[in-house]
């Protein structure tokens, strides 16, 4: 009785494995697919083998622009129920770890430049559309500098409950990749002072 006992248990812990394995791939896959959808190119998906790091390590390689030097904190996303705020945090830790940027908490010692994010959301012929403000403020006082965008989200109602992970993996991924553009142009130009940035450690 014992030995089947065991034996139950042991089938159960690997079965819970094996689907928290398979819910981390879907995850990395979605995020590749984004970025490749993002650069206009078709999306293949590809078997491997590479082991997913965890979102609070650090990563092993700096990005080689300006960009490289800032850490960014995110004030809480205006506009989006909870849930949703938590599933986006999620895709935007993963999609600025994939590009090796820093995210700190916000308020970090280390901060040097706070992101403020308001969503919102509306209907057209083809589904929802996810539309996206993010205002990006450098410690150093000056005028903050506004990206903004927008994510279709087919198939979905103008009710943040039914948009999908793919949409704001999506979201995520164009979101991070026009803040690293206008961080590397801003940078490079010099036009922040580089003593309100904090280098990586």
């Amino acid at each position: 009785m014992n030995l089947l006992f065991v034996s139950c248990r042991v089938c159960l812990v690997f079965m819970m494995c094996v689907f928290l394995s398979a819910c981390l791939g879907t995850i990395e896959e979605n995020l590749q697919k984004a970025e490749t959808e993002a650069q206009g190119e078709v999306y293949t998906p590809s078997v491997t083998s590479e082991e997913i790091a965890p979102i609070d390590a650090a990563p092993k390689i700096r990005a080689s622009g300006p960009a490289s030097l800032a850490r960014l904190g995110f004030a809480p996303i205006e506009g989006i129920p909870k849930n949703v705020e938590n599933r986006l945090s999620e895709a935007l830790r993963r999609s600025a770890f994939r590009r090796n940027m820093f995210l700190v908490p916000n308020g970090d010692a280390s901060q040097s430049y706070l992101v403020r994010g308001y969503l919102s959301l509306a209907s057209n012929s083809l589904g929802t559309v996810i539309v996206y403000i993010w205002d990006i403020s450098a410690n150093n006082g000056s005028s903050p500098h506004r990206i903004s965008g927008q994510v279709l989200a087919p198939n979905a109602t103008a009710n943040w409950n039914s948009i999908g992970t793919d949409s704001l993996d999506l979201l995520a991924v164009q979101s991070m990749e026009a803040i690293i553009a206008w961080l590397n142009t801003e940078l490079g130009a010099a036009k922040v002072d580089k003593r309100d940035i904090v280098p990586f450690q």
